[in-house]
């Protein structure tokens, strides 16, 4: 169950929520009430729809990881100066009657205000608590200048989402150039290569030796289909596959918004990759084929699709009999924000492929 939200003073704030906490402990006696934080979670949004679009994620958030909620709009564009905060909670049952109760305070400042969001953050962390920080706004994280700087400073992890990015390489080269030089203290971590574990997995058991024996080791050409607003994925992914194998970026070419191409060097030889965007389309990666010439110079295509929500399948003229398929249960972006934040170990694996796609954003030929 959630309240409205409840205008108040910056400076009330706490004493605010500590009344709403009476007020929901004064309730009914057979239902006792937990106050529950595992974290802080720092919510940014740039625009009044971003914050209702999320404001409304935040209850299936705290069902999940129950924490302090601190959501800010950070609108820059204003003239003068606005601050307006409100308080509310958002209460769920578990072990039968038992509540938990999560609060959530939101921050709108407009204009010069936006300055004073940081500040105002400080004094409003439970201090005992990791913080994350997630960039719920469809820019680089570091594009967000001095509010994110020092918000950053602020957090342990930092989340953030590539897909809807308008600019999605210059994007990843902002972004993997910060998060590649933050050295060892937040965790980093995109939703977008989140939503990539299906397809990670199912490549890494169809392709296996003992699986397609001599289909790694004569690859000559990949080709990946996305749909509008899934280049970050469908990059990601490649970086993933070329790093595992060992493939070295020789050049590349953008050609405008529809398709990027490589020339890889692989151990066994060239391998020419493809991303294309389709014109319709979710969001997502909707086809993979991994072209190969096996012994005897016989060519053997491997196709990946995704076949309905969180259902991948697999097929090869290996062994036309086979097929093999993953799912899994669909995830919006609630969930993935839910799933990530008890994760706060950095992710290596994240961390190369992103440095490895930075590479292939700037080949020697653009």
């Amino acid at each position: 169950m959630s309240h409205s939200p409840k205008a108040v003073g910056l400076a009330s704030i706490e004493r605010e929520l500590n009344r709403l906490w009476r007020l929901e402990g004064a309730g009914d006696p057979d239902a006792p009430m937990t106050r529950a934080s595992m974290s802080n979670l720092i919510v940014v949004c740039r625009t009044g729809d971003e914050l209702a679009v999320t404001a409304n994620e935040i209850p299936a958030i705290v069902v999940r990881h129950p924490a302090r909620v601190l959501l800010l709009l950070g609108d820059p564009g204003h003239a003068g100066a606005r601050l307006e905060s409100y308080v509310t909670t958002h209460a769920h049952v578990i072990e039968g009657r038992r509540q938990l109760v999560s609060e959530h305070v939101i921050i709108e400042a407009r204009g010069t205000a936006v300055h004073a969001l940081p500040s105002a953050v400080r004094g409003l962390l439970l201090g005992d608590l990791p913080t994350a920080l997630w960039w719920a706004t469809p820019e680089a994280p570091p594009s967000g200048g001095q509010l994110f700087d020092e918000l950053v400073d602020l957090a342990d992890q930092v989340i953030y989402d590539s897909l809807g990015w308008p600019d999605p390489l210059q994007h990843l080269l902002t972004t993997a150039n910060w998060a590649i030089g933050l050295g060892v203290r937040q965790a980093v971590s995109d939703l977008a290569w989140r939503r990539l574990k299906l397809w990670r997995r199912l490549l890494a058991q169809a392709l296996d030796p003992t699986v397609a024996p001599g289909i790694l080791e004569t690859v000559r050409e990949v080709e990946v289909e996305h749909g509008p607003h899934g280049m970050t994925q469908a990059w990601l992914l490649m970086a993933w596959l070329a790093l595992r194998l060992g493939w070295r970026p020789v050049r590349g070419k953008v050609t405008g918004s529809t398709e990027a191409g490589w020339q890889f060097q692989a151990p066994h030889g060239p391998v020419a990759v493809i991303i294309r965007r389709l014109e319709v389309g979710d969001a997502e990666i909707h086809t993979l084929r991994v072209v190969s010439a096996v012994t005897g110079g016989r060519t053997v295509v491997t196709r990946f699709a995704r076949s309905g929500p969180g259902r991948l399948v697999a097929t090869s003229d290996l062994a036309p009999a086979m097929v093999m398929s993953l799912s899994t249960l669909p995830q919006d972006r609630a969930e993935l924000v839910a799933r990530q934040l008890p994760d706060l170990a950095r992710d290596a694996l994240f961390r190369d492929c992103l440095s490895f796609a930075r590479d292939m954003v700037r080949p020697p030929e653009r």
